[in-house]
């Protein structure tokens, strides 16, 4: 996700820095400045009289939730979102503009017919993931900085060709494993990596948008349905065996990751974007899935 907001900038001349512990890909672009995440240092100079500052930091919640990675999960994102904060109180010249990752499945499990979460809904589920997200939101938005513009972008499961759960599921697809995963009625709210990019811009340039909102196409579909379309792309003969929830959890154990990532349902849309009139490249799964079975155009 990072890298795709990088292109996207870097294709326009405009001169992207990133934070990170490591140097990238030999693959990667943008210019790598190394931090800890944690504390201040060198790489703060870096924000000075910058016009956008955008955090992605946080580690992957795809793994096993065993005390050591739930630790690293919450104290990754909690503790960069800190930091970049007290940097931002220290600049002479902050940024216009400071984006900070969080996430969708803050809201209730939503089933059946259940009217779409928005950023009216209250964030209040309960289990790790959500408070995690809740932790992370309020160290973001209880520190307000002068002149500064926050946006907390609640990330849905983004559907991207490099990286991410997409790839895996694709694959499922094509070896015949591309049937409905547990029961099927969970929803899935997603979003195509190209408005990934296109809802970031926007944030950026709509100087009227702060606070929550919600980084989510319009409209979410269930698991079986999900599935369906994926079959349609990319199974063989449209075949794809199903993974009762029985066998998600025992297939969790084997990939390293949780069953909720599957199995939780997240029927979310974004209210502040259709006010604000987002126009959508990819509103629907099956433009979105087209899109990424010929490849980018």
């Amino acid at each position: 996700m990072g890298q795709a907001l990088t292109k996207s900038f870097c294709n326009e001349g405009v001169e992207v820095v990133i934070l990170s512990r490591g140097s990238g890909k030999k693959t990667s672009i943008g210019r790598y400045v190394s931090w800890d995440a944690q504390s201040l240092g060198e790489w703060t100079n870096k924000l000075e009289g910058a016009d956008v500052v955008i955090n992605l930091t946080g580690r992957s919640v795809d793994c096993r939730y065993t005390k050591v990675n739930r630790d690293l999960i919450l104290n990754s994102r909690v503790d960069s979102t800190r930091v970049l904060g007290e940097a931002i109180s220290q600049l002479q010249r902050a940024p216009k503009v400071w984006l900070n990752a969080s996430t969708a499945t803050i809201y209730n499990d939503c089933r059946g017919s259940s009217v779409p979460h928005d950023e009216t809904s209250e964030g209040n589920a309960k289990g790790f993931s959500e408070d995690v997200g809740r932790a992370w939101e309020k160290t973001f938005l209880d520190g307000q900085h002068e002149g500064v513009r926050q946006v907390a972008m609640r990330i849905s499961f983004v559907l991207g060709q490099e990286d991410g759960a997409f790839p895996v599921l694709r694959r499922f697809a094509k070896l015949g494993l591309g049937g409905a995963q547990g029961p099927g009625t969970q929803w899935m709210s997603w979003l195509h990596i190209d408005d990934w990019v296109g809802i970031v811009r926007f944030l950026i340039e709509n100087e009227s948008i702060k606070g929550p909102v919600n980084l989510t196409a319009p409209n979410p579909v269930t698991n079986a349905n999900f599935m369906k379309e994926m079959r349609k792309h990319f199974a063989p003969l449209g075949i794809g065996l199903p993974a009762p929830s029985f066998a998600v959890h025992i297939g969790s154990l084997f990939l390293g990751t949780a069953p909720e990532l599957v199995l939780k349902s997240r029927k979310v849309v974004s209210r502040i974007l259709k006010d604000n009139s987002y126009n959508f490249k990819y509103p629907t799964l099956a433009t979105c899935l087209q899109n990424l079975r010929v490849g980018p155009e």
